[in-house]
């Protein structure tokens, strides 16, 4: 009942996500869920590394922002003035 719940509440968070992105900046990602896996496997990865779950996490965290932050500025400042067409094109070529 528990690893249900939290799946619920994984896809809840990544759904809410999605629906802010596009709700407020009227901008669609899809390449968000993209940036969820780079934050799991960087997750993953550094708990192998340090042998800590919790190491792995805090760790994850600011490579994940890092990585968010360099598609932000290199790929998506572009196209918040581009047609919601090229915004899929493009966010769906970054999966």
């Amino acid at each position: 009942m528990l690893n249900g719940f939290q799946l619920g509440f994984l896809l809840f968070l990544i759904a809410a996500g999605l629906t802010l992105v596009f709700g407020i900046m009227d901008f669609i990602n899809l390449a968000h869920g993209s940036l969820y896996m780079v934050g799991a496997y960087f997750a993953a990865t550094f708990t192998e590394w340090t042998g800590s779950y919790y190491w792995g996490v805090l760790l994850s965290l600011p490579a994940a922002l890092l990585v968010g932050v360099i598609v932000e500025i290199v790929a998506l400042r572009t196209l918040y003035a581009r047609d919601h067409l090229d915004q899929v094109l493009a966010t769906f070529g970054l999966i």
